[in-house]
């Protein structure tokens, strides 16, 4: 208010002012320059006016002052006076040009003010950090950002040029490197560090500063800011640790889609394919890339599927329905083998149109190939089964007449009533169901009494006396025979113990007390029934008595038979040590009846018959014993020894049928157990008979005699090079009596097997590769401290 009435008081002030003094500067009296004063009016009107208004208020006032030098001097001019004027105007003029340049000065200034005033309110405006530096990078300017962001005095920080102290010491040094650099080359700094904010954490910001030229000072001056970019760079990490997990997710779906045993695919609804596993080249031998490229995938199927196979993918695809089918595919060996596929039908994004086609084909060929074994199966079953009926129902009417007309006595039981009691008494950890039913009487009674005869035939009716068979279903179970409870209890005792068959005699209580011995049969059929039978024993009762007086008398042939048995045994063994000596005895004669004998070869001869002489001693005290106490008992035997023994005996009739004899024996043979005189008479046989096998035969005529140690055991292997024993006789060798000599009367062979068997060995003889038999048998060990026989 007090502005407002100020400058029209002043302007007043002014237009008085340049009156007065045109006034007296008017008065030709007043012989001075008075219109000097007119500066003070152009003072006044600058105070409050504009450069305009003082341009005006000058341009009045040399009016004025030329008036005034007109008025006064017209009539008569002077040059002073005229250049005192002059010098005035000049004055005036000049002044209201310094005053409208004070003029403008101020109003520049208060411009740049203004500006200045708002550009700091723009700066201190921004979001961000903004700063000025002088050219040797020294930030002289920051904003009031600076302080927001990081909590601390701006001031401060640029007396004490302590900016980088909120700068990550992980990122000072290349902050200081990049700075120096573009303060150096004058280039633009564009780098992202970490910077302390007002809450202590580190924000990820931006730092931009641009090198300008002052219009100036000359001088290249840095503008510069920070812009918070944190969220930019954790989603960037973000992103690129998503990618990262990306990318190994999508190498490890490519790997898992390879790995799966079945051709997986992805299809548009054109059914156009872009994507194949690994799976369809291994399985069809086509480059995949190929296929996709060509789309000639239809080309593997079998050309009788193609056609059905294309029009259920186009009713599918379509309609955006899942896509079932089976077809034959062609592998890579070029066999065809029935495939399933299954393609479902997904939207590329939530609500959109387009949709793909996911899914796999798997190899049922095994499946489908079983399927229709099975349908064959099953036609074939039903076939049979349909047979098997009719033949069942066939049976089954056979049974009922075999069951109601048979001559064999049948009866049919009802056990399920008691089966449930057995049950209970299982649950109640019985074991022994005997022994509990033997505790509890009353128990066995009432379980007997639960048991019912459901159906007997005629027969069995008949056989007990009966005019009908109602008459017998009537009679309890368990007086229908002498000891019926036990019987039943034994049928008990089949359903407790899951026994299905059971069998005895018993004796049957018929009608008038009639008594029939009778071997029954128990059957368990399902549903609880137990199926019976009985066999009359009246006739074979009758027939057992006849058996036991025929038993008698061939109790007494039997001993005539074995005392025959034995009187060719003796004969058999007998015969060939017999025979021997009645040759030694030849052979001495022969020697006696020359004129010079041989008493060295008559002596041997002699010893000879002595030994030979011994072991028919032997052989009939053998027996004998055989016969009188039994077989002697075993002792140590010296095997080598005895072999040796042997070979001496038969070392003449060997030489004779032309036979070597070798003997191949380990060192150190355990002594072994056994009788001395029948393993003698065993090795005798076996190889009197291998002599006899190759009588006659061309060529090498050899036994070997083989003697090897085991573990708990002496074997004992005697062969032959002869034609061996033909195929059918194996099996008959050892047989009593059997022979394939025209005069032997099969006994040799019979008593080496008894003999080995009774010194705990088995005899077996088999057929060589080679040719010829070999006959073999294991002797057990001597114990410790047995006596031992040369």
């Amino acid at each position: 208010m007090t502005r407002q009435l100020g400058r029209p008081l002043l302007l007043t002030s002014a237009g008085l002012l340049a009156a007065l003094v045109f006034w007296i500067d008017s008065i030709p009296e007043y012989d001075f320059s008075i219109s000097i004063l007119y500066l003070a009016v152009l003072v006044l009107v600058s105070a409050v006016g504009s450069g305009k208004a003082v341009g005006r208020a000058a341009g009045a006032c040399v009016i004025l002052a030329v008036c005034a030098w007109a008025v006064n001097n017209l009539h008569q001019p002077s040059p002073t006076s005229a250049l005192r004027c002059v010098l005035a105007c000049i004055a005036i003029l000049v002044t209201a040009a310094l005053l409208i340049s004070r003029k403008r000065l101020e109003a520049t200034k208060q411009d740049l003010e203004l500006s200045r005033s708002q550009v700091e309110l723009f700066a201190n405006s921004v979001p961000y950090v903004l700063w000025r530096s002088n050219p040797r990078g020294e930030i002289e300017y920051l904003n009031e950002s600076w302080t927001a962001v990081t909590g601390l005095d701006r001031w401060t920080v640029l007396e004490g040029q302590r900016y980088n102290d909120v700068v990550h010491p992980e990122d000072m040094a290349v902050l200081v490197e990049t700075v120096t650099a573009a303060v150096a080359s004058r280039t633009t700094t564009n780098l992202k560090v970490r910077i302390r904010q007002v809450d202590g954490r580190y924000r990820w910001m931006q730092i931009y500063d641009n090198p300008v030229l002052s219009p100036l000072t000359g001088q290249v001056e840095r503008y510069g800011g920070l812009s918070d970019v944190h969220d930019e760079v954790t989603a960037k990490e973000e992103l690129q640790k998503v990618r990262a997990e990306l990318e190994e997710s999508r190498t490890e779906l490519v790997t898992f889609t390879n790995m799966v045993p079945q051709i997986l695919f992805r299809a548009d609804r054109n059914a156009r394919v872009d994507f194949y596993n690994e799976r369809f080249t291994q399985v069809t031998g086509r480059d995949l890339h190929a296929v996709i490229e060509k789309q000639d995938w239809i080309e593997d199927f079998h050309p009788d599927d193609r056609e059905a196979y294309l029009d259920n993918l186009r009713r599918s695809f379509a309609s955006g329905d899942e896509l079932r089918d089976t077809f034959r595919l062609r592998h890579a060996d070029g066999s065809y083998r029935w495939m399933s596929i299954v393609g479902r039908p997904v939207r590329v994004a939530e609500g959109a149109e387009e949709i793909r086609y996911y899914g796999g084909v798997s190899d049922i060929h095994d499946e489908v190939t079983a399927h229709q074994k099975v349908r064959e199966l099953n036609e074939t079953l039903e076939q049979r089964v349909e047979e098997r009926t009719t033949e069942l129902m066939r049976t089954e009417r056979r049974y009922a007449g075999l069951f109601d007309v048979s001559n064999i006595t049948f009866a049919e039981m009802d056990f399920s009533a008691a089966g449930k009691i057995l049950d209970e008494i299982k649950a109640s950890g019985v074991s022994d169901l005997r022994a509990y039913m033997m505790a509890h009487p009353d128990e066995l009674t009432r379980t007997l009494d639960a048991i019912h005869t459901t159906r007997v035939n005629e027969a069995l009716a008949r056989l007990m006396g009966f005019e009908s068979v109602a008459e017998l279903v009537a009679n309890p179970p368990q007086q229908n025979a002498d000891d019926g409870p036990e019987v039943l209890l034994r049928q008990l005792e089949m359903y407790f113990y899951g026994i299905d068959h059971i069998d005895g005699r018993t004796t049957l209580t018929g009608k008038g007390d009639q008594r029939i011995p009778v071997y029954f049969t128990v059957t368990r059929l399902p549903d609880g029934l137990h199926l019976s039978s009985h066999l009359n024993l009246s006739d074979q009762e009758k027939i057992e008595e006849m058996r036991r007086a025929a038993q008698a008398e061939l109790a007494r042939a039997n001993r005539v038979a074995t005392v025959g048995a034995f009187s060719a045994s003796i004969a058999h063994e007998l015969n060939q040590p017999i025979a021997s000596m009645l040759m030694d005895a030849q052979t001495g004669l022969r020697l006696v009846a020359r004129e010079t004998p041989d008493l060295a070869t008559l002596g041997r001869i002699l010893q000879r018959v002595e030994k030979t002489a011994q072991r028919v001693a032997g052989i009939v005290q053998r027996t004998r014993e055989n016969i009188v106490a039994g077989r002697r008992q075993a002792r140590a035997i010296n095997l080598p020894l005895l072999i040796s023994d042997t070979r001496d005996l038969l070392d003449l009739d060997l030489k004779r049928s032309d036979v070597d004899l070798e003997i191949i024996c380990a060192d150190a043979v355990p002594m072994i157990n056994g009788d001395p005189v029948e393993l003698q008479q065993v090795f005798v046989n076996l190889i009197n008979n291998a002599a006899d096998a190759m009588r006659g035969q061309p060529g090498v005529r050899r036994i070997t005699l083989r003697i090897a140690a085991e573990a708990t055991a002496v074997r004992v292997k005697v062969a032959d090079t002869g034609p061996g024993i033909p195929e059918e006789y194996l099996e008959k060798l050892f047989e009593p009596f059997f022979t394939t000599k025209a005069t032997g009367i099969g006994m040799g062979l019979q008593i080496c097997r008894s003999a080995v068997e009774a010194m705990g060995g088995q005899l077996t003889v088999a057929n060589q590769m080679s040719g010829g038999a070999i006959f073999t048998f294991d002797l057990p060990l001597a114990p410790e401290g047995t006596r031992l026989h040369g």
